[in-house]
């Protein structure tokens, strides 16, 4: 029974041996943490790997520039006589109420035919009109820009024929 009991206790122990999980938990453990995919390369002067063909973009559409009309000298000589009109009514308001009125330019027509502190009523400027929202209009019919520059300066711009602020054909004053 000895025998056996040895016999049995060598095998174990030889497997054991040949087997040591504790090397392989310690092998396991002992790899490199994952890092970053080596990528190999295509040596110098290889043709790029390349996937299906690439439709051809398509050509680029030129936007054409707006059109600006140029001020022929009959705008310049409508808009001067209406801007100068303008400045006028605007000295006159400003001499008698201390300042040039200020607000959108439908609160800054309000004021100079009426709505201000004295109900001072002063014409219309020539060579303006009055549009249905009450704004005081250029030669062309668009709304005078009144920029306040101080108390007593406005800066007034007028869209030109093109009827759009900012461009080209602006005047200003």
């Amino acid at each position: 029974m000895k025998v056996i009991a040895a016999t049995i206790l060598a095998i174990l122990l030889l497997g054991l041996a040949l087997w040591r999980p504790w090397e392989k938990r310690e092998a396991s453990h002992s790899l490199p943490p994952p890092g970053p995919v080596d990528r190999q390369f295509p040596p110098a002067g290889d043709p790029p790997v390349t996937g299906p063909p690439q439709p051809e973009p398509a050509p680029a559409v030129a936007t054409p520039e707006p059109v600006t009309p140029e001020l022929s000298a009959e705008d310049i000589e409508k808009v001067s006589y209406a801007t100068e009109n303008l400045e006028l009514t605007l000295r006159d308001f400003g001499a008698a109420l201390g300042g040039n009125p200020v607000g959108t330019n439908a609160e800054i027509t309000a004021a100079l035919l009426g709505d201000n502190a004295r109900q001072m009523k002063l014409e219309l400027p020539a060579g303006s009109s009055l549009n249905a929202s009450g704004e005081l209009c250029d030669p062309w019919g668009t709304p005078w820009f009144f920029h306040q520059l101080s108390a007593k300066k406005t800066e007034l711009r007028s869209a030109g024929p093109d009827k759009q602020l900012y461009t080209q054909d602006d005047f200003v004053r």
